[in-house]
């Protein structure tokens, strides 16, 4: 329930009281209005003024309204005033990332259009007193790339923290384990502090205009943290002419997002592979982490404690490689080994396969379409039959889901077979259904059954 509304007379009076009460004389809240009347009738309008601002703090606003207050004592008009400037901030996020792509596109600058993404390690996630989180960073990486030129530019450095905040040591021990598993603080291998570290981040980013800041990207859910980290050094010291909201930090599946359709539109039918139907696609796309264990991706330090994956630097390049992969084919870009994609990478030719091609469907290898469940020989001699006999069963009790690589591989040494033509394979017999492994059904698949490492 609201607290009541308080006119300035009432605070007039508790200071009364109070005074009488220094002077040994105690008179109960009743009886002081009697006694405080003929001052307040006295007293001028600035002298009731700072009464009437007590009074308008403690209703909450000019108007009236309780003052209803969150469990960390802060009142939810402030609560409110923060989630409309976070909507605020992302409607212009979007329509900013929207707004880089069109004009990269009017410019016919796209293909050489330079992107910034960036990722911070920290050592633990501790609370201020408003409440907000604090993040302690631990390594922090950053690099430009374009389509056409592939990475071009990194920083990567460890953070020097002198000491955790008290009470999270178990925190950052636990955090630290499960992820980068950096030394805590005071031992870390760091040296360099995380002001000296953002002052040249905003130089490797600085734009022709020295008080603009080009956007830095970053993954959806570490968006929060650079955040932070860069409202936490602003608010300790100036770094320089570019104020906190100068700084840009941007969610990264909103660039690929818009950046593919870019691309799409860029080469119509042509198009290796289909725009991302929503931004959640696309940020699933950046989640696979296909590169995370490409060769030349991670730090020294992580690579040697095989935490590849935990690395900034591992992040950063890896997000960068899947947009170019993504995008860079449609504009007709060669790769360079290092640059679009990592070193002594296997190519692989993108195929672009229709929807309803396909061996077997889901439903078929229950079926009795699939000749594995009539019982029949898709081989041509008995040679074939026993060949496969000895080499495939164990593969395929290992990996039921291979079974139509398998079957494809196995089958071309038949040349009149085909998939289309599995209903007609029903009625050749060269072997018994003895002769070939059982496999497992569709309905065994969901309990776990033919995978080699249950039941």
């Amino acid at each position: 329930m609201p607290n009541k509304k308080r006119q300035p007379f009432y605070f007039f009076m508790l200071e009364v009281q109070k005074k009488h009460q220094n002077r040994g004389k105690n008179y109960s809240l009743r009886q002081m209005p009697e006694i405080a009347s003929p001052l307040w009738a006295t007293m001028t309008p600035e002298e009731k003024k700072p009464y009437e601002l007590q009074a308008k703090n403690y209703n909450g606003s000019a108007t009236g309204g309780g003052n209803i207050k969150t469990c960390h004592g802060i009142d939810y008009s402030v609560v409110e005033r923060e989630q409309r400037t976070a909507q605020t901030q992302e409607k212009r996020m979007k329509e900013d990332v929207l707004q880089i792509i069109k004009q990269a596109i009017l410019t016919q600058n796209l293909p050489h259009m330079t992107f910034f993404i960036m990722h911070i390690n920290y050592f633990c996630e501790s609370r201020g007193k408003d409440g907000n989180a604090i993040f302690d960073a631990a390594e922090l990486a950053i690099l430009d790339f374009s389509l056409q030129d592939g990475i071009k530019r990194g920083m990567h450095t460890f953070i020097n923290l002198e000491a955790l905040p008290y009470g999270y040591t178990y925190e950052a021990m636990r955090h630290s384990d499960e992820t980068h598993q950096l030394p805590l603080p005071p031992d870390t291998i760091g040296h360099t502090k995380i002001r000296d570290a953002l002052v040249e981040v905003l130089r490797f980013t600085e734009d022709n205009d020295e008080n603009v800041c080009a956007p830095i990207f970053t993954f959806d859910n570490h968006v929060p943290v650079i955040r932070s980290i860069f409202n936490e050094v602003f608010a300790l010291a100036h770094t320089g002419p570019i104020k906190p909201d100068q700084v840009r930090i941007y969610p990264l599946s909103h660039l690929l997002f818009h950046l593919k359709n870019a691309t799409t539109d860029h080469a119509g039918p042509a198009a290796a592979q289909q725009p991302f139907a929503s931004v959640f696609l696309a940020e699933g796309y950046l989640e696979r982490g296909t590169f995370e264990y490409s060769e030349g991706v991670a730090c020294e330090h992580h690579q040697e404690n095989d935490r590849v994956p935990f690395c900034s630097q591992t992040k950063i390049k890896g997000w960068a490689f899947a947009i170019i992969h993504s995008c860079a084919p449609d504009l007709g870009i060669e790769f360079i080994e290092g640059k679009h994609e990592p070193i002594n990478t296997l190519r692989a030719p993108q195929v672009k396969v229709p929807d309803d091609v396909s061996v077997y469907t889901a439903t078929d290898i229950a079926s009795d379409t699939n000749p594995w469940n009539s019982g029949s020989n898709i081989f041509s001699n008995t040679a074939s039959t026993q060949n496969f006999h000895n080499t495939s069963t164990s593969s395929i009790s290992r990996n039921p889901h291979n079974l139509t690589s398998s079957t494809v591989s196995h089958a071309s040494h038949n040349t009149s077979w085909r998939p289309s033509t599995a209903a007609s394979i029903k009625n050749e017999s060269i072997g018994s259904a003895d002769d070939f492994p059982a496999l497992p059904l569709l309905r065994d698949y969901k309990r776990g059954k033919g995978r080699g490492n249950l039941l």
